[in-house]
This record gives structure tokens, C-alpha cells and sequence, in this order.
């Protein structure tokens, strides 16, 4: 197998959480690759999980001597400080992360959960403030479209701002009442919430939404594909394997829809078959790898 072959190897079992597994497939890839920045991260990730932190935390640096200009990694390496309870240090790393990517709300978000654990309150809630201005500045609230209302609520989920993407979604439905990814997130953010009944609703509002469209379109893959995911979320598993091999007949490569049809496998204790759909993910698609 090739460096890359077993890399990806090494993504798709750490999907499945197989982390002991995924770190050997990246010790393999690194034997042919030794100066590969991205396999050391994704190797440092392992560790992480495993709970080997200092292991972790140099290959981390060992990733960092490569590509130092690498925001993500100085991110994990402050979380792996900060657990080490090596605040200073953390801080640093932190920073240093900021100021590579000052525009990443994730990085104002990261910090400030890390300041908040370290007490820092005032601080934290200033990070916390920031990474929502940097994804709202993104907008022009006064000429947003239900679908910009729509993205800018999936991005305030990636920084856990629940209530600020509760209400970008409900301005989509304001607008587009009809508008399936709208009802699936919210769905997904009252469930977050706590208000499971509430979140059941809006996601089998979304399915119904979603075959609408198929009959009016049945080749369009992508429609196959919302439908699989809402379907995965109500543990519809059958329905929705169905959905994923249905949006792949359409479109082979659909990256997501292999991974969709993976996560349907390992939920239903498949592991092997969802071992193979992800494999399959990367090998289509190797920025997949980059979605940890």
C-alpha cells in the first residue's frame, strides 16, 4: 500500500472510532512518508483520543516543524496544553493560532472555551463574542435569501451558538417556509436544546420536504442525499441506507453520501461494510481526511 492508501486507511477507522487501529495505519504511512505535516496531524489526533497526550503533543510540534503556519494544529496543540494544565503555554499556542487565522470564528471559538475553563471569564466570553461578529460580518442581514440564512445558522452550530442559529433558521423559514435544510437544522439545534419532541417535528417536516422534491426530480442526487440524513437523524437506518445507495447510484462520486451510508453501517454494528464506505470517502475525496 501506498503512504496515501494507508493514511486513509487510518482516517476512515478513526470515523469508526477505532483509534488504536488508525494510529497503526498511520505509523505505516509514515514509514514511507516520514515529512508528511498532514499525516502527523491526523496521527497527533489519534493520540489524542487514546488519551497519550504527551505522545500527542509531539507529534503535534513534530507536524509544527514542518507546516508551522498550520492554525488547526497550534489549536490542538493549546487543547493538549491546556488538559496538561500548561496554561501559559496554551495561551501561547492560542494565540499564535489566532494570529494566523484571525479570521476563523473556530480558533476565537476554541480559545474561549479555554479560557473559560481557565476561569478567565471576562476574556472568554470576549472570544466567544468574536467568533459570532466574524460569522455575522460575513452578512448583509438587510438582503439575505432563506439559503444565506441557512449557512450562516449551520455556521454558528460549528462554534455551539445554539440560540443564534436557532434564530437564523427560523428567519429562512420566515422566508422559504418550504426550505428542507432549514427544518432539518432547526430540527437538529432543538435537539441540542433539549426539546427532542419539538426537534422530531421539524425533521420529519424536512423528509417530507425532501421527497417532494425527489418526485418532482428523482435524478437529483443530492435531494436522495438531505433525505438519507434526515431519514439517519429519526434512526430510520433502512430508509435511509436506502436514500444514500440511491443518491450514489445517481452520483458515484458523491463523497457524502458514501460517508452518510458509513455512518448508517457503524450504527447498526456493520462495522466492516462502514469501514469500506469510508474508504471509499477518502479515496474519492482525500480533503474529506481534512474534516476531522
Amino acid at each position: 500500500m501506498t503512504s496515501n492508501e494507508w493514511y486513509n486507511k487510518g482516517i476512515a477507522l478513526q470515523e469508526l472510532k477505532r483509534y488504536g487501529e488508525a494510529l497503526d495505519a498511520f505509523d505505516k504511512a509514515l514509514e514511507i512518508s516520514p515529512d508528511n505535516a498532514k499525516i502527523l496531524f491526523s496521527k497527533g489526533i489519534a493520540l489524542k483520543n487514546l488519551m497519550k497526550y504527551e505522545e500527542a503533543l509531539q507529534t503535534f510540534d513534530r507536524s509544527l516543524e514542518i507546516n508551522p503556519a498550520d492554525a488547526r494544529v497550534w489549536c490542538f496543540k493549546a487543547e493538549i496544553l491546556l488538559g496538561l494544565m500548561q496554561y501559559e503555554e496554551s495561551l501561547d499556542s492560542f494565540y499564535k493560532a489566532a494570529t494566523l487565522a484571525p479570521e476563523d470564528p473556530e480558533v476565537w471559538y476554541r480559545r474561549g472555551m479555554a479560557l473559560r475553563e481557565m476561569r478567565a471569564y471576562e476574556d472568554a466570553m470576549d472570544d466567544l463574542e468574536k467568533s459570532i461578529q466574524i460569522y455575522s460580518k460575513k452578512y448583509d442581514i438587510n438582503s439575505m435569501s432563506a439559503s444565506e440564512w441557512c449557512k450562516k445558522g449551520m455556521g454558528l452550530c460549528k462554534i455551539k451558538s445554539y440560540n443564534e442559529a436557532l434564530d437564523a433558521f427560523n428567519r429562512a423559514l420566515e422566508l422559504n417556509p418550504s426550505n428542507g435544510k432549514a427544518l432539518y437544522n432547526k430540527g437538529i439545534v432543538l435537539r441540542w436544546l433539549g426539546k427532542t419532541d419539538e426537534a422530531k417535528l421539524y425533521i420529519e417536516k424536512a423528509v417530507e420536504i425532501f421527497d417532494n422534491k425527489i418526485k418532482a426530480n428523482p435524478e437529483n442526487s443530492r435531494f436522495w442525499y438531505n433525505k438519507g440524513i434526515a431519514l439517519r437523524d429519526l434512526e430510520k437506518y433502512k430508509e435511509a441506507l436506502d436514500a444514500f445507495e440511491r443518491a450514489i447510484e445517481i452520483n458515484p462520486s458523491f463523497t457524502k453520501a458514501w460517508i452518510g451510508k458509513g455512518i448508517v453501517y457503524d450504527r447498526v454494528k456493520k462495522h466492516q461494510k462502514a469501514m469500506e464506505a469510508y474508504e471509499r470517502a477518502v479515496d474519492i475525496n482525500p480533503i474529506y481526511s481534512d474534516l476531522i
